[in-house]
């Protein structure tokens, strides 16, 4: 029993530099200090209490014997800055960083999360450099945000509307007349037993009073689902073969289309923010070019990275373009007299117009605690096979409310 009152108890002190706390000296027989010039230690002239004054950076110890023979050693670290100063300035310095936790542990202080850049690592680790023995950088690059648990939700609208309207107008006129003659001359009769000639091109001019308009919309429609602070990808669409004739041989050219979405996104629980990086490919086929039998593409690219609150959406990207062409043909120099040139000339006017934009609407998905989970799945297990009244019913539950 007399060794177990003889234990040394252990007890943790934290100063800055030039700060002070006290101590009580009541029934304090003798102190000892560990490493000199860490801390100075001043009693009371009332000899009530010891005062603890951090002198520099370090660590030492300091140990107090009761009259009983009791011991208590206190660990005493000493910081250059006050703790409560350095976490102030932390949170000054990493104000904008979304899925970053400051968490503080005895006499030191962990910078936890993940970020999207190697830049952003080195950053932080430099921040914290600066309260050396107080502050350590556990950030990583593309680790989970702040907490895994939660899910997010991407929905990704892309949006495209072609508007055209065209005419043309006026007298149209070959612009070459060709003919064809064909047939089959018999030298022992001397005579042509079948001839036919034709004339390819219409040598007559024709009237041209036509117009055009319409719109055409387009719609996709992405939904990804990812872990916090994890990378999802999505890829959707196809390849079309096409035979191209060359030289002697024929190959097979493969041209790809569809939507391709890379998203990162990270949640940070306590401010209700999210960051997010957006990487999206969307083709779509054209139809041939003159003389050729290989279909373009429409190509919208995006890459780009955000920050919003929870339950706002944004328009990543929204463009819109006109175009307007008019072409004269017909009679040379009749074709371009004002007002008179549409009897010897065919004037002929085209008008496009293409709208597209890629709206973003982000979700959270928050995971049910286990404990509430277990209490739904039981209420639903007792009202599984329920068939009473709400008030209650012999048939049915006993006592059962609503």
């Amino acid at each position: 029993m007399r060794e177990s009152a003889l234990e040394t108890e252990n007890r943790e002190l934290n100063l800055s530099v030039g700060e002070n706390q006290t101590i009580s000296a009541s029934d304090i027989k003798s102190f000892s200090e560990g490493n000199e010039g860490i801390v100075e230690v001043r009693l009371t002239p009332e000899s009530k209490d010891f005062v603890v004054v951090g002198k520099k950076p370090g660590a030492t110890t300091l140990l107090l014997i009761r009259r009983s023979g009791e011991q208590v050693l206190y660990t005493i670290q000493v910081f250059a800055r006050a703790m409560e100063l350095v976490q102030g300035e932390l949170n000054k310095l990493l104000n904008g960083y979304t899925g970053l936790r400051i968490r503080r542990i005895g006499p030191r202080i962990f910078i936890e999360g993940g970020v999207s850049s190697q830049a952003e690592v080195d950053r932080l680790k430099q921040i914290a450099s600066l309260y050396p023995g107080q502050v350590e950088s556990l950030v990583v690059l593309g680790g989970a945000a702040a907490d895994r648990r939660n899910n997010i939700r991407l929905d990704l609208y892309f949006v495209q509307f072609d508007k055209n309207r065209s005419y043309g107008v006026g007298v149209s006129y070959p612009t070459e007349i060709r003919g064809n003659f064909s047939g089959v001359f018999d030298f022992l009769a001397s005579r042509w037993t079948r001839a036919q000639a034709t004339v390819t091109n219409q040598a007559l001019p024709g009237l041209d009073f036509a117009a055009a308009h319409g719109w055409a919309k387009i719609l996709r429609h992405s939904t990804v689902i990812t872990s916090n602070g994890s990378e999802a990808e999505f890829n959707s669409g196809g390849e079309q073969n096409f035979r191209v004739a060359g030289g002697l041989a024929a190959t097979i050219q493969s041209v790809s289309f569809g939507t391709k979405v890379t998203v990162l996104p990270r949640f940070d629980p306590v401010t209700r923010e999210l960051e997010v990086k957006v990487q999206a490919l969307v083709t779509d086929l054209t139809d041939a070019a003159t003389g050729s039998d290989l279909p373009g593409r429409n190509i919208t690219n995006l890459d780009t990275q955000v920050s919003l609150k929870l339950g706002q959406s944004l328009i990543l990207s929204g463009i819109q373009g006109k175009s307007q062409r008019h072409a004269v043909t017909g009679l040379p120099l009749l074709s371009d007299i004002p007002l008179l040139g549409i009897f010897f000339g065919r004037h002929a006017d085209a008008q496009e117009q293409t709208e597209g934009a890629l709206f973003l609407v982000p979700s959270v998905i928050e995971s049910m605690p286990r404990d509430r989970e277990r209490l739904v799945g039981d209420l639903l297990k007792e009202y599984d096979h329920y068939s009473g009244s709400p008030q209650g019913d012999p048939h049915g539950l006993p006592g059962a409310r609503p």
